[in-house]
């Protein structure tokens, strides 16, 4: 927002108006956490429900009297739309001026939708990206999902949503934007590397997301257990340990937990996760704020067996929860890391919620691995180093997890 002109002395021009009704809209969206805790519920926290409130009255008290003022004593009537825009403005630029693209403000829609996103269903497109310098990169596409049935495409670069162009500091509030209303369309404008931009027009659908896949490979004459997280959503933990005790009472020789393309979520199922491969009490990860070290999330009990070979694939597109059950396998020496370096982005987030139904998602630590390793300053580099390529019918990064549990 431009500063605005000075006026002559002794004049109140309405721009003074508005930029008070800014400011104290930047006041309001300030508050006291009551009830909660910054490891509420996730590394993108959230809280149980909408149980957070502020209770500043006296700010709410002055917000509400100049306001007031000015719908009485400005010099034309205020249209609601441009009090609810300049609401919005003001608080999207205060957090785009922390330069972090993953604190936000969500507005009374983009709030809702992240609470559905976080139980594993929404209503969207089918895509999850990163915010990747100037544009957004598409790192999975969800199979029978509206986006792969028009022809989107990992690795796809999204230059604009609805004509909006997409900026690395507003990427995930962009995101925000392609979930709506089931039945709904939006339209996507893609750059795809050899074919230059185009845009898809996509209707919106109901996505569920697969939580866990699993199933048996052979391998030179050895059965391998192969399990993928999709994403830290509510239950993983519980539906990841029913997978790999499937596999561990039919015999196989190893497992490969595969965790690319999985972006994290809720840090209580991370621990839960972890749980299944480490010992009850061992560390998991701790905390860094600025206030120094915090806290340190410990495994629980329910181990299954401590012995299987176990090998962990990783990608860059690996972030935040997964990093952080990455991490903590690979420093109790308990698996081998195979793919290439993660995201670095193992950061604890808290959402508050304001007074107009939307939210604060901001960042207040970050998570070290058992030995230190900073996983907010950047990603955790393999103990193998293998790739996917694409353009072959064979997961060249499975197979060499896969050697790595045989011992070949």
């Amino acid at each position: 927002m431009n500063e605005p002109q000075q006026s002559q002395r002794g004049k109140f021009r309405p721009v003074h108006a508005l930029a008070i009704f800014v400011l104290v809209v930047l006041l309001f969206a300030g508050g006291v956490w009551v009830g909660g805790h910054p490891r509420q519920s996730g590394v993108d926290r959230l809280p149980s429900g909408v149980r957070d409130s502020f209770v500043d009255e006296e700010r709410t008290a002055l917000a509400t009297q100049v306001l007031s003022i000015l719908k009485s004593g400005y010099y034309k009537p205020i249209d609601p739309t441009l009090e609810k825009r300049l609401e919005n403005a003001s608080v999207a630029t205060l957090v785009q001026g922390l330069g972090d693209p993953y604190t936000q403000y969500l507005d009374p829609d983009q709030y809702r939708r992240l609470v559905n996103d976080r139980a594993g269903k929404y209503v969207g497109v089918g895509v999850e990206w990163q915010p990747d310098k100037d544009t957004a990169r598409i790192v999975r596409v969800f199979p029978e999902g509206p986006a792969a049935k028009a022809g989107v495409r990992p690795a796809d670069q999204v230059v604009a949503v609805d004509g909006k162009k997409v900026t690395h500091t507003d990427g995930y509030a962009a995101m925000g934007t392609v979930k709506g209303s089931e039945g709904t369309d939006v339209t996507l404008r893609i750059s795809r590397t050899g074919a230059g931009e185009r845009d898809y027009r996509i209707t919106r659908a109901e996505i569920r997301r697969p939580v866990v896949e699993s199933r048996i490979v052979s391998s030179a004459g050895k059965r391998i257990g192969y399990v993928h997280l999709d994403q830290f959503t509510d239950g993983s933990a519980k539906a990841f340990k029913t997978a790999v005790r499937r596999l561990v009472d039919a015999k196989v020789d190893g497992i490969v937990f595969d965790l690319r393309q999985d972006g994290g979520g809720l840090v209580d199922e991370a621990v839960g996760i972890a749980s299944v491969f480490l010992p009850k009490g061992a560390t998991i990860a701790s905390t860094r704020s600025k206030d120094g070290p915090g806290e340190t999330l410990k495994a629980r009990a329910g181990r299954i067996d401590p012995k299987i070979p176990l090998a962990v694939l990783v990608d860059r597109d690996s972030a935040s929860a997964s990093e952080i059950v990455s991490g903590a396998l690979r420093d109790a020496g308990r698996a081998r890391l195979v793919g290439t370096r993660t995201f670095g982005k193992a950061l604890i987030q808290t959402t508050r919620t304001l007074p107009n139904g939307g939210a604060i998602k901001f960042t207040v630590a970050s998570y070290l691995t058992p030995k230190g390793f900073d996983l907010g300053k950047r990603g955790l580099p393999p103990d193998v180093r293998a790739a996917d390529n694409p353009q072959t019918p064979k997961d060249e990064a499975l197979a060499a997890a896969i050697a790595e549990v045989t011992g070949r």
